[in-house]
């Protein structure tokens, strides 16, 4: 049975960062299991190798390597045929977070994010594994300096709390027991080019250790392996599910669909992408109260943006623009990572908004897109304009705001037209919704 264009349209802006209506349109085709399964089939993807920039401290500067890092990751997440696994990488930086400022390095920060696009959407054992003793990591949450008769907490406590499994779930107990575990995982010296995990044997403890009531010798590893694979496994099912659903569909899902969803998790093997197949197949993800429910983020606002306008980020350099609108590529606030719909809303978020999309529409307009506006109807160019913008469902209030300003603009000159419906259509509340 063919899927609905509008249902479509709200996958492609979930799983990606929004589809053109030629798009939509051939993939309505497909009955909505295939359809899942189809945007989740990121084999035609280029590698995650190919294109990436030059980090070298020697070779570059501090800024170069932003700018490099920044664009590789805009360029990739605009032009990849199934953008779910950019998507994907972005919610896990989101929730396993390191930050540039802290960890110093833009490459150790890319090979995070790089982890995340090859990982993130396979074995949470594996991924998790890898994590852990990923050097952002390590020196983001202070893990380096975790060594026997002086234990760090600070990654044996977010493990549990901000990653794992949530507060309730553990005890100060385990929290302890933990970062004797993970002592000794640390990295090579300081100075050493490049940074890399060292296990380093001499600072680890031996000692027995008593974890979620189980008395051991305790290694780090063992402690995911557990809460993952053991008798806490159903508590970090629903927790991750919980986080995943939030971020794909609305925020505080009601406890009946975190447990069909961590069914779904434990029954497909603990893998990211079976967790991902329920969430897009639960009737809820469908709903009026999901695709009406979050606000773009940022980085999900400008990809959007330059995807629809067909701009790169040569063109508009959005690197720039969008820590003034609240998040930095790179760099979550804290270790709990970005919050969601409210936190991107505020006036000086909205003149960045703004300040981005007006040097959007400039360029774009010396691309002459909608360059023949003025040619058409009143209402045919407003259409035309938000169907470029893949805002296909508009109130009648914006339709109405649009057409005003076109009606107001052929009454004096019409060279405004096309920049002017580019810029409000980007700052419609329609366009805000991921």
């Amino acid at each position: 049975m063919p899927s609905d264009f509008s249902d479509v349209a709200h996958l492609l802006r979930r799983s990606g960062f929004g589809g053109r209506r030629s798009e939509i349109e051939s993939l309505s085709a497909l009955d909505w299991p295939h359809l899942v399964d189809h945007v989740l089939d990121i084999s035609d993807n280029p590698a995650v190798t190919a294109g990436v920039p030059n980090l070298d401290e020697a070779t570059t500067d501090w800024g170069d390597r932003y700018v490099g890092m920044t664009h590789y990751w805009f360029e990739r997440a605009r032009t990849v045929p199934k953008p779910i696994q950019e998507k994907v990488a972005l919610f896990w930086h989101g929730v396993l977070c390191s930050a540039l400022d802290k960890v110093n390095k833009h490459y150790l920060m890319f090979d995070q994010i790089q982890l995340f696009r090859t990982k993130g959407m396979g074995d949470l054992v594996e991924l998790y594994q890898s994590m852990a003793v990923q050097p952002a990591m390590l020196l983001y949450l202070d893990n380096e300096d975790n060594v026997k008769g002086s234990p760090n907490e600070n990654f044996a406590r977010e493990l549990m709390e901000l990653f794992l499994l949530g507060q309730g779930h553990y005890t100060e107990d385990d929290v302890q027991a933990s970062a004797r575990a993970w002592t000794g995982h640390g990295l090579n010296r300081w100075d050493a080019v490049p940074r890399e995990y060292v296990f380093h044997a001499d600072r680890h403890d031996n000692d027995l250790k008593t974890f979620m009531g189980i008395t051991n010798n305790w290694n780090g590893p063992d402690i995911i392996t557990h809460i993952l694979l053991g008798p806490k496994q159903r508590d970090a099912a629903r927790f991750i599910a919980t986080k995943m659903w939030s971020f794909f569909a609305y925020p505080n899902p009601d406890p009946s669909v975190v447990e069909v969803l961590a069914d779904a998790l434990v029954a497909g093997g603990m893998r990211v992408d079976a967790l991902l197949r329920a969430i897009f197949l639960h009737p809820e993800f469908r709903s009026s109260r999901a695709r009406n429910a979050l606000v773009r983020s940022p980085i999900e606002f400008t990809v959007a943006a330059m995807r629809h306008a067909g701009l790169t980020s040569d063109d508009i350099d959005p690197q720039w623009y969008i820590g003034e609108m609240g998040q930095s590529m790179y760099d979550p606030p804290n270790v709990a990572g970005w919050k969601q719909n409210g936190y991107w809303i505020s006036s000086s978020a909205m003149w960045a908004k703004a300040r981005f999309a007006s040097n959007l529409r400039w360029q774009a307009h010396e691309r002459e897109l909608l360059a023949d506006s003025p040619d058409l109807g009143v209402e045919q160019s407003v259409d035309r304009a938000l169907d470029t913008f893949g805002v296909f469902d508009a109130s009648q209030r914006t339709r109405s705001s649009l057409i005003d300003f076109v009606t107001t603009e052929r009454a004096t000159s019409r060279w405004a037209e096309p920049p002017g419906l580019i810029f409000l259509s980007l700052l419609t509340p329609e366009f805000q919704l991921a």
